[in-house]
C-alpha cells in the first residue's frame, strides 16, 4: 500500500480508464462486474465478525465494535492497495500476478521481498483457516436453526464444532481434486457466498416488515432498509453478470464444469434442508413459519452463546 508512495515509484500515469475498453459486450464495465463478483470472496470477508458473534464476551457491544473496526479496516485496504499497487508497479505486472516481482520493484529485492514472499503465504494459511472456522460456525448455526441436519450442531471436547468444520474441509478438498484452480474454485464457490448475501439483505428488510415489533438488540436507523435494498440488487446484479459471464471475461476461468458444480452444491445444501425437516424433524415442508409478532419468554431472553473453544 505505501511502498511505493515512499520510495517515489507511484506514478498517476501508471492507472487508466479501461471501462470502455474492451472486447466485451458491455465494454470494460462487464470485466469490472465480473472481477468485482470475484473479489466479494475476500473483501466481504468482515462477515465472519457476525459469523462469530454468538461467543462474544458481550454480544451486542463486541459485534458492533468487530464489523464497524473490520470494516474500516477492510476499505481502507481495499482502496489502498489497487491505488498504491497499480500506481506503482504499472497494470502489466499487476495483470500478469507478478507479486514476486513487484515486491522486487516496490522494496528492491533480496532479503526483503523474501520476507513478503512468507508473509503471503502465512496469509494463504490464515485465509484457509480462517475459511474452514467461519464455514463450520455458519454450519453449526444454521443446524442449530433447524435448517440443515442435525449433526452439524454438534460440539466435540473442546467446544467446537468439529463436524461442520470437517464437512466445510472436505468440500474444500473436493473443490481443489474436481476444479483445481484458484478462479475456477472461486467461479465455483462465489455463487452461493454472493447469493447468501443477497438474501441476507432482503431477510433484513422482510423482517421489518413481518415482524416490526421484535426485540432488535443492534438497532439501526430506517434509512438502511432502502440502502440495504439497494445492496440487494447490487448482489444480484453481480451474481447475474458474475456467474454468468465469468469464463468469456475472465480468459477460459469458470466454465460449465464450475458452474455445473456450484449449482450441484446448493442443490445438496436444499436437499439436506429437506431431510432435516422431513426426515429428523418429521414435518412437512412449508413455505412460512409460523411466527408470533412478539417472542414469548423464551425466545425474549439474550442470544445464548457458544462455548469458547478451549486450547487443544
Amino acid at each position: 500500500m505505501f511502498a511505493g508512495f515512499i520510495n517515489g515509484d507511484f506514478s498517476s500515469s501508471n492507472m487508466h480508464n479501461n471501462l470502455t475498453h474492451s472486447g466485451l459486450a458491455w465494454g470494460g464495465w462487464q470485466l469490472a462486474l465480473v472481477w468485482l463478483w470475484l473479489m466479494a470472496w475476500s473483501a466481504w470477508g468482515v462477515d465472519t465478525c457476525a459469523t462469530f458473534a454468538p461467543e462474544y464476551k458481550d454480544t451486542v457491544r463486541d459485534t458492533k465494535l468487530a464489523l464497524r473496526s473490520a470494516a474500516l479496516f477492510s476499505l481502507a485496504v481495499y482502496i489502498l492497495v489497487p491505488i498504491g499497487l497499480v500506481g506503482s508497479v504499472g497494470e502489466k505486472t499487476v495483470a500478469a500476478y507478478d507479486y514476486v516481482g513487484a515486491l522486487n520493484k516496490l522494496v528492491g529485492g533480496g532479503g526483503a521481498s523474501d520476507f513478503f514472499v512468507v508473509v503471503i503465504v502465512a496469509s494463504f494459511i490464515i485465509s484457509m483457516n480462517t475459511a474452514t472456522a467461519d464455514g463450520g460456525r455458519a454450519l453449526y448455526g444454521i443446524s442449530k436453526s433447524g435448517m440443515t441436519i442435525k449433526q452439524l450442531s454438534h460440539l466435540n471436547r473442546f467446544n467446537v464444532p468439529g463436524n461442520a468444520m470437517t464437512l466445510d474441509l472436505v468440500v474444500n478438498i473436493l473443490f481443489l481434486l474436481f476444479i483445481g484452480n484458484i478462479f475456477g474454485i472461486l467461479a465455483a464457490s462465489n455463487l452461493g457466498y454472493v447469493l447468501c448475501h443477497f438474501f441476507t439483505l432482503t431477510a433484513f428488510i422482510l423482517l421489518r416488515k413481518d415482524r416490526p415489533a421484535w426485540p432488535r438488540p443492534i438497532r439501526l436507523p430506517n434509512f438502511w432498509v432502502p440502502i440495504a435494498g439497494l445492496l440487494a440488487v447490487f448482489c444480484l446484479v453481480l451474481t447475474v453478470v458474475g456467474f454468468g459471464w465469468f469464463q468469456t471475461a475472465a480468459g477460459g476461468y469458470g466454465g460449465t464444469k464450475e458452474k455445473v458444480i456450484a449449482l450441484s452444491v446448493l442443490a445438496a445444501s436444499i436437499l439436506l434442508f429437506f431431510f432435516r425437516r422431513i426426515v429428523q424433524d418429521h414435518e412437512m415442508p412449508h413455505w412460512r413459519e409460523d411466527t408470533p409478532l412478539t417472542p414469548d419468554g423464551e425466545l425474549a431472553a439474550p442470544v445464548p452463546t457458544m462455548p469458547v473453544p478451549t486450547a487443544g
